[in-house]
């Protein structure tokens, strides 16, 4: 899970017009409009997962972007049109058996405590070199593994697979040396890049590595 910085100034102009129109909901506002906004803001990934998503449709016609409300207050109006509780998520393998199911689907609208818009929501969760997403608070490991189900298995690959991308990264540096902590953070720096608007999937197990890599150091 990345941190994503919400900022009313990325709010766009026909959610800011719907919502001052007496009697306006959320069905009713411009969802093209906040999506691109929201995947503007979060670097074209899924609020949870961190997986690539874009504004897009599937071969069905509907968006493979949900706008998930974090807060999910059922006829709260003034909650569903608020910018800042609004993230870009990914289908969560939405409409297939409930066990395959993750993010935003799978956790409906349950209350979870891990939230991507406060910063030290990247401190709070790790990343097992077999991909698999933990964190050492019980709470929000909770939250990820039992709620938003971030180790569904198709996930725990993908993950597996950045983790791998940037260890043979680092060996192309030097395969019999010790990594200095500037190389290190270099390849860091390298995840945390924003190219063409987008993050790199799943940057944050392969950052959490790099960092672990730091830690050992001597």
């Amino acid at each position: 899970m990345k941190y994503i910085q919400k900022n009313l100034k990325n709010e766009p102009a026909s959610l800011k017009e719907k919502r001052s129109t007496p009697g306006a909901t959320f069905d009713g506002c411009n969802k093209d409009d906040i999506r691109r906004a929201l995947l503007k803001e979060q670097g074209s990934l899924c609020a949870y997962c961190m997986q690539r998503i874009d504004n897009t449709l599937d071969e069905k016609g509907i968006p493979i972007t949900k706008i998930e409300h974090y807060q999910a207050k059922i006829g709260d109006n003034a909650l569903q049109m608020n910018y800042l509780n609004m993230l870009a998520v990914c289908r969560g393998n939405e409409g297939e058996a409930k066990h395959l199911q993750h993010c935003d689907t799978a956790k409906g609208s349950d209350p979870i405590t891990v939230n991507p818009m406060k910063k030290d929501c990247e401190l709070q969760i790790g990343y097992e070199s077999s991909g698999e997403i933990f964190s050492k608070n019980e709470n929000i490991h909770k939250d990820l593994v039992e709620v938003l189900k971030l180790n569904n298995q198709r996930l725990v690959e993908w993950r597996k697979e950045a983790i791998k991308t940037a260890r043979i990264a680092m060996m192309g540096k030097g395969k019999n040396k010790t990594w200095s902590e500037g190389e290190l953070r270099a390849e860091i720096k390298h995840w945390l890049e924003v190219t063409d608007g987008k993050y790199e999937p799943f940057c944050m197990a392969a950052v959490y590595y790099l960092q672990q890599k730091i830690a050992r150091l001597p």
